[in-house]
């Protein structure tokens, strides 16, 4: 089957199965339920469609792609010396200086978030503190943060469950986290212009494809989907699932 004929059939920027396969019922004449899923998985391998929610598909742009957090060799330390010394701990790491893709006002003091189940906060702290030059912060506040920041600091956090996961490894922290993150983690909040958020955000919006179920999921758990759309809907041009 000629699947650009069945892409061009639908007429739709996001789209669903049924939408696939009503278009390809119509470019072969007795096509089955039973031929979905190869249909489904050809265009998903070849890279001709991405799906960008739960049942929701977009045709890939070229200019699009999939987000892979690159760790500094600071964080690549901290992870390994977590894993080493909690090899069962539910954890993960990013850092601030990713955003510096997407922002004018670049930010020019890394800081690596390190987020840890809640039960493993205080004896993370206790057990690193001492190999990190007091560098390691545990839930600051963020006056804390004015008086005790440092290049390359460490602020350990509480992981919230139900937190989405990277591709390739449990620590690692897909863009969706980090969109809520700008809305909820105040920390965070404390370190970035809210001035730059819109462009920001279009710019992470229209470089990678984001999952914006994934992303929504995450938003309500950390209570704060209903301010990410309203937010999302007034000041930037992004097009969210659902919304006209």
């Amino acid at each position: 089957m000629d699947t650009s004929t069945v892409l061009n059939l639908i007429d739709k920027d996001i789209f669903t199965r049924r939408d696939v396969f009503d278009a390809a019922s119509i470019a072969q004449e007795g096509f089955k339920d039973s031929d979905m899923r190869n249909l489904m998985e050809g265009l998903l391998v070849r890279g001709n469609i991405v799906r960008i929610a739960h049942n929701h598909y977009v045709r890939k742009k070229s200019s699009k792609q999939e987000y892979t957090p690159v760790y500094s060799n600071e964080a690549k330390k901290l992870i390994e010396d977590v894993k080493e010394k909690y090899p069962y701990l539910n954890f993960q790491v990013w850092e601030i200086t990713w955003l510096n893709e997407f922002l004018n006002h670049l930010v020019a003091h890394n800081r690596i978030f390190l987020d840890v189940e809640n039960d493993g906060c205080e004896f993370v702290y206790t057990s690193l503190a001492d190999n990190y030059n007091g560098k390691i912060l545990l839930r600051p506040s963020v006056k804390e943060l004015q008086y005790y920041l440092q290049t390359d600091s460490i602020i350990i956090e509480r992981l919230i469950s139900e937190s989405p996961k990277g591709k390739n490894n449990a620590y690692e922290v897909p863009m969706e986290k980090i969109i809520v993150e700008l809305f909820s983690n105040k920390t965070l909040m404390s370190m970035i212009s809210k001035g730059d958020y819109p462009e920001m955000l279009e710019s992470i919006f229209d470089k990678y494809n984001i999952d914006q179920t994934k992303m929504l999921r995450y938003a309500r758990r950390r209570n704060r989907k209903d301010q990410l759309v309203n937010y999302i809907k007034e000041y930037t041009n992004i097009k969210l699932l659902g919304e006209d």
